[in-house]
């Protein structure tokens, strides 16, 4: 992805997204990648159909087979880059449902900051390999629960250089979240408040120590993706500056 300024709003960061959450497995199916990582997250599990097939009918087939050898449904994360340009609607045709629609948000970082959060809050803790105490939090606010799955996740998480910021009162993480290091971009990822911490700011404070630690990388802009029904987040990152500029869904074959 090319950007013409550090104010340029990108087209697309589909395939830029994919390497802030690296899939354990990658595999090419005629212009297609499939992503394996033992079923822990749709993102990590699911087709990226950015190429045209040469054959569709041919490569879906090929799709669900591998899938199917994973235990896993085919899943395709389908946006507006995705191919064929009617993607959609031939998954819609065989029965795949629409799952999880998500709207891509992005920041531009203007040089000068336009990240700036004052003075540095001293709760925050930045580090770059996540504590277990972050991962718990992740863990018990997100999932998955599964010890097993819990590994895979762990894993994902490793296979991208990132920062980990932790929200810390009186020894106990509070709150967490994720930058992802993809190049000249950051990605936002993994922002968990504990139950009983909520609606106190945290998430808005872990999230913004990011932002400032993205603004001193001298990255050029953050993205994030966030769940369309979600209005507490949205209204979180759009009050931070983010702007929608893409959207995506996936769809999800009714059986294995």
């Amino acid at each position: 992805m090319k950007q013409d300024s550090r104010s340029a709003k990108p087209a697309s960061l589909d395939e830029t997204m994919s390497r802030g959450w690296r899939a354990l497995e990658e595999e090419a199916v005629d212009g297609w990648l499939c992503r394996f990582s033992g079923g822990v997250t749709k993102r990590a599990n699911s087709v990226l159909p950015l190429g045209e097939p040469a054959d569709f009918a041919a490569a879906l087939a090929a799709v669900e087979h591998r899938y199917a050898d994973h235990g896993l449904p085919a899943v395709f994360q389908v946006s507006h880059d995705s191919m064929p340009v009617d993607l959609d609607r031939r998954l819609a045709e065989r029965g795949y449902l629409l799952d999880s629609p998500t709207l891509v948000q992005y920041l531009a970082l203007v040089e000068g900051g336009n990240a700036g959060g004052g003075d540095n809050d001293h709760r925050i803790e930045l580090a770059d390999e996540p504590s277990e105490s972050w991962l718990e939090t992740l863990w018990d606010v997100e999932g998955p629960h599964a010890p097993e799955a819990r590994a895979l996740s762990r894993l994902i998480l490793a296979e991208t250089p990132s920062v980990y910021a932790s929200l810390v009162l009186e020894g106990r993480v509070e709150a967490i979240a994720r930058l992802a290091l993809v190049g000249n971009l950051g990605g936002i990822y993994g922002v968990a408040t504990k139950t009983g911490s909520r609606s106190r700011g945290h998430g808005r404070a872990v999230v913004q120590a990011l932002l400032t630690e993205a603004a001193n990388r001298d990255l050029e802009g953050l993205w994030l993706q966030v769940v369309e029904s979600n209005e507490i987040a949205r209204r979180l990152y759009e009050s931070l500056g983010f702007e929608t500029v893409s959207r995506y869904h996936y769809r999800i074959a009714s059986c294995i």
